[in-house]
């Protein structure tokens, strides 16, 4: 986690001179898309439908909120796993590498809810909160269309390992 913090630092850094002596018109995105969340073991995998409002303030960096909703249980030792929800806000820095492509980097905080329903109408629904990073990158198609790939970690102390996301999401631009 520290290596991405100190990434998304240094890359502002080195915008901030350069940022000075350009124009940028913030932009706002919206973004829906699928996302594959993974636990490192291969009993649970989570997916989800995933959206995304982005407020890019400045070529350099912005901040977005996403939200995903679970798609679907995996069955652990007899217990049925299920995602209900995934919250986050990030602050993103973009490295731009040509008009259409920007590299990107994240760092926020999230919050995702399970259901374990242990069956016989015994259900527990339980929420882990903490730290999310990640990269990514974006490619648009032209003025106002656009993809975007990203993956993210999100460190939760209570979930042994944490999750791990990789998405895919249609990007448009206002």
């Amino acid at each position: 986690m520290r290596l991405f913090i100190i990434a998304a630092a240094a890359a502002s850094a080195i915008a901030a001179p350069a940022a000075a002596q350009s124009s940028f018109d913030p932009q706002i995105s919206v973004s829906a898309g699928y996302a594959r969340y993974v636990d490192g073991s291969e009993d649970w995998d989570g997916h989800t439908a995933t959206g995304r409002i982005t407020a890019r303030l400045h070529r350099y960096f912005g901040v977005e909120g996403d939200f995903a909703v679970g798609l679907g249980s995996s069955d652990i030792a007899g217990v049925d796993v299920s995602m209900n929800s995934n919250v986050a806000g990030y602050v993103v820095a973009y490295w731009p590498v040509d008009p259409n492509l920007d590299l990107t980097a994240r760092v926020g905080y999230g919050s995702t809810e399970f259901d374990f329903d242990f069956g016989g109408g015994t259900t527990v629904t339980e929420s882990f909160d903490g730290m999310a990073f990640g990269i990514g990158a974006q490619y648009y198609f032209d003025e106002h269309n656009g993809v975007r790939f990203d993956v993210t970690r999100h460190e939760y102390n209570d979930i042994d390992g944490g999750l791990d996301s990789v998405g895919i999401t249609y990007v448009r631009r206002f």
